[in-house]
């Protein structure tokens, strides 16, 4: 390790990018969640809802600010190899909820923990997209968890071996996936161990009560590091899918904070409360997944037809008229480093949809033998309203006959691990502001992957990514190229999210992934 290539970071220099809230007494948050969390357990959370809730309850090596600066959280500093190969941790003293100290042991395990098997992490993959050595050989089941590159030098001192650099890395550690586990406690409780009585954190906030689909209460973690910093002493998430019964809640004075609002009433709120209302630009997509795993979606051809078929401006001016913009692409134009480019879906109507009806037709379909199929999405107003207007211009476009079928979120993800369906409604939020973000959850490996989607070509593009002589903007061009050409999905709109908060809170900021820490807000006295 070369001293003059180190890249050091001090707390204390850190800490002076941002502000904490200022700490004041008896200061509790109700929050809108829009669905239930499917885990509280960091190696098993994948969702937007989860994510929230485990951001207050565990600290990572790092997080991010405000201002989207990455700094420090469960470290204090970090080095780098002249080759951007190994990276070297020095951790904060800090104790876990029940007093035990935190360690770089508990990195290991959990890191471990994420890479093996039998955990069955949806987010595995990411340690291998890290470069973390060994990870993609121990998710296959060629080599042993405890073979990953990361290990405890002392008890304060945690080492990351890369297999290539990944000048990246920092963004990437942000991700509730790598943060640490307890020790001793998975291996008394089993599945257990995030229910209230025994989950131990090391976060800012700990668990006092669950109430299944009702809500989430935490309370200040006393041993906490910064627990004098914290404004908020406790914070209840509030499980809330209808936009209006938060926009209800939220008028009655229940709720400080909504995730989203009726649709129709945008316009109304954007005059009556535009002090309220805060819109911000998502690092995110909403999507159609095929099941390309099975007929009659394994036909690329068919696939492209029904893409070309949507009529996007549609849904984001009409059914949404909340700002978002239609996707063209699956990446979000306005992502740092994506180059500009254009799809046939840019195509104008007439000539787009007469090279849809071809396709449909080289599929195999017509108005005489119409396809047929079930188009499954999670149960909202906004989410109900999309499918109606999807199903209609299928109808109008190609006379597809378009079945709906809603369910609880929960129960859209357990389809979708079975692969258990046709066409589905989903969505992607990138983990970090960089297009591998999004282009990487396409991967024959990857655990996104929802349409269960396959391409030795993607694969081996997506692979040269990390290499130093990468053109990047090209492979992103050949990326997007290849997905536009198979279409595993229908990219429908970029998110906005539009949310009302209470002007009594302080300290609200504008987040791309939707993820506010509660570590950051106060209430005006």
């Amino acid at each position: 390790m070369t001293p003059a290539r180190f890249l050091t970071l001090l707390l204390l220099s850190a800490t002076a990018l941002f502000s904490w809230a200022q700490p004041s007494s008896d200061q509790h948050i109700n929050r809108a969640n829009t669905s239930e969390p499917e885990s509280l357990d960091p190696q098993l959370v994948h969702t937007l809802p989860g994510m929230r809730v485990v951001n207050d309850l565990f600290d990572g090596l790092v997080h991010r600010n405000p201002e989207g600066k990455i700094v420090p959280g469960q470290s204090t500093s970090w080095t780098t190899s002249e080759d951007g190969k190994t990276w070297t941790f020095k951790l904060r003293s800090s104790q876990w909820s029940n007093g035990q100290p935190v360690t770089a042991d508990d990195f290991v395990r959990a890191w471990q923990r994420a890479v093996d098997p039998n955990t069955g992490s949806p987010y595995a993959w990411y340690l291998d997209m890290m470069s973390v050595q060994n990870a993609k050989a121990i998710t296959k089941g060629e080599a042993k968890p405890d073979s990953l590159g990361v290990k405890a030098i002392t008890p304060d001192t945690l080492q990351v071996q890369l297999e290539q650099s990944t000048p990246w890395l920092l963004e990437m550690l942000v991700m509730p996936v790598l943060y640490p586990t307890p020790p001793g406690v998975l291996e008394k409780h089993g599945q257990n161990w995030t229910l209230p009585e025994n989950l131990v954190t090391n976060g800012p906030y700990s668990l006092s009560e669950w109430i299944v689909n009702e809500k989430m209460d935490l309370a200040a973690n006393a041993k906490h590091p910064d627990h004098d910093k914290l404004a908020i002493n406790s914070v209840s998430y509030l499980t809330l899918p209808s936009a209006n019964a938060a926009f209800n809640r939220y008028r009655a004075g229940e709720l400080d904070m909504t995730l989203d609002i009726p649709a129709e009433m945008y316009p109304k709120l954007s005059k009556e409360l535009a002090d309220e209302l805060h819109k911000t630009h998502m690092l995110g997509i909403e999507y159609f997944a095929f099941n390309t795993r099975k007929a009659p979606f394994d036909n690329p051809k068919l696939r492209k037809a029904l893409s070309l078929a949507m009529d996007r401006e549609l849904i984001t001016d009409k059914v949404l008229g909340e700002g978002q913009m239609p996707a063209y692409t699956f990446t979000p134009p306005y992502m740092s480093g994506m180059p500009k480019m254009t799809t046939e879906l840019q195509q104008a109507r007439d000539e787009r949809l007469a090279e849809a009806r071809r396709l449909y037709k080289e599929a195999g379909y017509s108005k005489d033998n119409p396809l047929q199929f079930t188009l499954l999405y999670n149960t909202s107003e906004a989410r109900k309203k999309i499918a109606i207007a999807a199903a209609s211009m299928w109808k109008q476009n190609l006379g597809v006959k378009v079945t709906l079928e809603n369910m609880e979120w929960k129960s859209v993800l357990a389809k979708f691990r079975a692969q258990d369906f046709e066409v589905a409604r989903a969505s992607w939020v990138a983990d970090f502001n960089d297009p591998v973000s999004m282009l990487s959850i396409f991967e024959s490996d990857s655990g996104s992957n929802k349409p269960g989607y396959q391409d030795k070509a993607y694969d081996k593009l997506l692979s040269q990514l990390n290499k130093p002589e990468a053109n990047r903007q090209t492979l992103f061009i050949e990326l997007e190229k290849i997905l536009a050409e198979s279409a595993p999905v229908v990219p429908l709109y970029y998110y906005v999210s539009p949310s009302l908060v209470n002007p009594k809170v302080k300290g609200w900021y504008d987040n791309p992934r939707d993820l506010v820490m509660t570590r950051y807000l106060s209430l005006k006295k």
